[in-house]
């Protein structure tokens, strides 16, 4: 039987599909986040470890005969894309000729849109606008990390608020922890020691940052200004990318996606209130990991 096993890799996690033919899922689960970001042996190995764990728990059903994988981090047609590619073809035991390998933004373009139909924006732990045009050429604005931006993203959503509340403290010891984000962020963090912080902040990865993110948005549902204020600030961070493309490859319907994105409505309002042309934005949650398995079931 022709199975087909999609991975959608983002920041956070590794989420998968197996379905068959007829593209109908027969097991699904997720994994640690794999990265395309391979630039050391270290990273190499914790990536033959994540895809030996993946291909354990997906032949627990079924043998995949084609692989389709979208991978945060990574571009096609580098080195990167070839080991990524050999270390699924090891894991799954099948000729590297049946797996395909994109960064992550391939895969959800394609849910949303035919080639060269829309634009999408994407903001979850990190932020990206991506456009695909007809013939397979990508253009991709923001998308450079969190260490040079990631306007708009769960990272920088959390990174404002942390950068806030601290300098709150150090003002005035006592206001920032208790404002309504910093007593989010508190009980998020585990506690408000900066030792206790700064173990959250760099003991883990920016997906677990990222995460952050949602205490930011449980204060702004109780009306705090801080959060609202970063939030709208998040979502106007996320129509500069749309815009961007808007200007490069002309209006054209906008997919608004990724978890960041739906933290609070405000987030939309702003994106929306920002666009630079009237176009039309979509809000709705496509499941790429699933279109990534019906692509690879149809692997010959």
């Amino acid at each position: 039987m022709g199975l087909g096993l999609g991975i959608d890799a983002g920041g956070t996690a590794t989420r998968w599909r197996l379905v068959d033919r007829e593209g109908t899922c027969l097991a699904q689960g997720s994994v640690e986040p794999l990265t395309g970001h391979l630039f050391s042996t270290a990273a190499e190995e914790r990536a033959k470890r994540i895809s030996s764990e993946l291909a354990q728990a997906v032949t627990q059903t079924g043998r995949p005969a084609g692989i389709v994988a979208g991978i945060t981090g990574l571009t096609r047609d580098t080195r990167a894309e070839a080991v990524m590619r050999g270390i699924l073809a090891e894991a799954f035991d099948l000729p590297s000729a049946r797996i395909f390998v994109a960064e992550d933004m391939w895969i959800a373009y394609l849910s949303y849109f035919a080639l060269g139909e829309g634009i999408l924006v994407y903001g979850g732990t990190g932020s990206i606008g991506y456009y695909l045009s007809s013939d397979k050429q990508a253009i991709r604005i923001g998308g450079r990390g969190n260490l040079i931006d990631d306007g708009g993203s769960g990272f920088w959503i959390a990174r404002e608020a942390l950068k806030a509340v601290l300098r709150k403290e150090e003002e005035s010891p006592g206001d920032g922890w208790t404002t309504p984000v910093g007593t989010a962020l508190a009980k998020a963090l585990g506690g408000t020691e900066w030792d206790t912080v700064r173990a959250f902040v760099y003991g883990g990865d920016r997906g677990r940052i990222g995460l952050l993110a949602r205490a930011v948005a449980d204060a702004a549902q109780t009306g705090d200004l801080l959060s609202l204020n970063i939030l709208r600030e998040a979502g106007r961070e996320l129509a500069r990318l749309a815009n961007s493309l808007i200007k490069r490859v002309g209006p054209r319907p906008v997919a608004l996606v990724g978890g960041g994105t739906r933290l609070h409505p405000i987030i939309g309002a702003a994106f929306r209130q920002e666009l630079c042309a009237p176009v039309d934005v979509i809000d709705t949650d496509v499941d790429a990991a699933m279109t990534a398995a019906r692509l690879a079931a149809l692997v010959e």
